[in-house]
């Protein structure tokens, strides 16, 4: 109903972006066989199918030479993990499917938008019927409230993130610094990382706790902090990395030429770094350090910064427009929703009770979560996308399909997804060393530390040994993920209301593992489902009578 029809002329395969063929038996069989990551991940700053080729590049070799140099390609390597990113279009992208030339599912489209229409008109007359008036204004009142103060606001947060280029520039990958400031330091270049960091986003936490606005406006500025933090911890960790690679080079070029083998292993382990600092045609660190190429990555539809993305031959207006219409028809349809079947239930909460104002709103709230992914994910990054020539538009998968609600979560948010599994469970995954029984500390240096910090030595050792790798990195990654969320609702509603979303998501994990050991209830895929599907609907308006 509220969707553009671009179809005025016939389908173009020029319009659309250049799409990566279907996976073949050399991106996926033989990854499975030789036991590497999923094409999504791939444990090097290579950024095309030549990396299967590079990690295998030592076949043949003798078994001492081949271990030792893929052993000193791993620990290069774990270092940073990268997400490949490659050309792809949405599922449910529409548009795109017809410029591609495929109509599949135009008439559920069709249908989807007519009910949705049908819908809003039924809301609107008995709203006329019984206040005399078509549409309520009291929200729009509460939206346009301070507009030109949020407006000046939100500029000022998103300018305010552009000091990650000098800082980057003159600390990091400058000529000259002092050892402290080197970001092979780890621990130096760690804490003034965090404390940059840190101190941005308490600083406008604290902005949008003074400046009085409605929920709506700090829900807005809450979570667009959010997204901007994450976006300069990316291209903080990142170009940390990438200016210790350049750190590392700049040492192999003034250390090779003494034996004529040992310049050939120093010539070797230089090319490698090189292909780190330029894993494409276009960029090169530390030459992507403008403010450009920042600016551009704030508008690109991801949270990962990577030193060039895949792009499309060219802007297509029309798409634009098409993106900017079914966003505002989905913003009117919220607008309603919010307007006539949320607010009035929420009003009246002190006369009919909390379980029957978590029932009435049942039905507004996922309407509205499901309007919430649509206007996100489908309308505006596509939108934002276009204008960027940004290609790999995966921004969700099957989510639909999930079983669970840590497939959910990977599914739904692909941004934030792939923000954690590089920045938080890829770098704990691959540092939880597995101390071995017989390693044994130096006994004078035990002595030598406090008691309470030879407890901690022991307890960090024990999780080590006894607690698998992957399974210390989801808890971490769930754990973030938690006290993300609490921190933003805290300060979004300025209450809190005692770590209730927190420990609802964190007792996620032992659901998981429980799932995980029980076989027959894992194979039930259908079943998981269903079961996820009839939890679901009370999440969202359990959480809204909870704030």
């Amino acid at each position: 109903m509220f969707m553009l029809q671009a179809a005025s002329r016939p389908p173009s395969s020029r319009d659309s972006p250049k799409l990566c063929p279907e996976k073949t038996r050399s991106e996926l069989e033989l990854s499975q066989e030789h036991g590497l990551p999923p094409p999504e991940y791939t444990p090097s700053l290579h950024r095309s199918l030549r990396s299967y080729r590079e990690q295998h590049k030592h076949v043949g070799e003798p078994a001492g030479k081949q271990h030792a140099k893929q052993e000193g390609e791993k620990k290069s390597a774990a270092k940073k993990m990268s997400i490949l990113f490659r050309p792809r279009t949405s599922i449910l992208d529409y548009t795109e499917l017809m410029y591609q030339g495929s109509d599949t599912i135009r008439g559920l489209v069709t249908c989807f938008w007519t009910i949705v229409g049908a819908y809003l008109v039924s809301i609107l007359a008995s709203h006329y019927e019984r206040n005399g008036e078509l549409l309520s204004g009291d929200l729009a009142v509460l939206l346009t409230s301070r507009g030109k103060d949020l407006l000046l606001s939100d500029l000022a947060l998103v300018a305010s993130t552009f000091f990650v280029v000098p800082f980057v520039r003159l600390l990091w990958a400058g000529s000259w610094q002092p050892y402290f400031l080197d970001p092979r330091n780890s621990s130096c270049a760690i804490a003034l990382h965090a404390a940059v960091e840190v101190s941005w986003l308490v600083f406008w936490y604290g902005w949008q706790g003074t400046r009085g606005w409605p929920w709506t406006q700090r829900c807005f500025f809450s979570l667009h902090t959010a997204v901007n933090w994450m976006k300069i911890h990316s291209y903080l960790s990142t170009n940390r990395h990438l200016a210790c690679v350049l750190r590392n080079k700049e040492d192999r070029l003034r250390g090779r030429g003494s034996c004529k083998e040992a310049g050939e292993e120093i010539q070797e382990e230089i090319k490698e770094l090189d292909a780190q600092l330029c894993p494409y045609s276009n960029a090169r660190f530390p030459q992507t350090l403008t403010t450009h190429n920042y600016f551009m990555f704030q508008l690109c539809p991801t949270l990962v910064y990577e030193l060039e993305y895949p792009r499309t031959p060219r802007i297509r207006w029309l798409y634009v427009a098409e993106k900017m219409a079914g966003t505002a028809g989905i913003f009117i349809v919220f607008y309603v929703v919010v307007a006539h079947l949320m607010i009035p239930h929420l009003e009246r909460m002190s006369q009919t009770g909390v379980l029957m104002t978590t029932v009435h709103l049942m039905g507004p709230m996922a309407t509205c979560w499901l309007l919430f992914f649509f206007i996100t994910f489908d309308s505006i990054s596509n939108g934002f996308a276009e204008l960027t020539r940004f290609a790999d538009r995966r921004f969700y998968d099957d989510w639909w399909n999930a079983r669970g609600l840590d497939e959910f979560s990977r599914k739904w948010n692909r941004p934030v997804h792939l923000f954690l599994a590089r920045h938080i469970y890829m770098p704990i995954r691959d540092n939880w060393r597995i101390y071995k029984s017989s390693e044994r500390s130096d006994t004078s240096k035990e002595k030598n530390k406090p008691k309470t910090k030879r407890a901690v030595g022991r307890f960090v050792r024990h999780l080590r040994i006894n607690i698998p790798a992957p399974m210390a990195a989801m808890a971490a990654t769930f754990f973030f993920s938690s006290i993300l969320h609490e921190v933003t609702v805290v300060v979004a509603c300025h209450r809190w209301n005692h770590g209730v979303l927190f420990f609802s998501q964190m007792m996620q994990i032992p659901l998981i593992f429980a799932s995980d050991k029980m076989m027959w209830y894992k194979n039930q895929h259908a079943l998981r489902n269903w079961i996820f599907w009839l939890v679901m609907p009370y999440a969202p308006s359990m959480a809204v009578n909870t704030v």
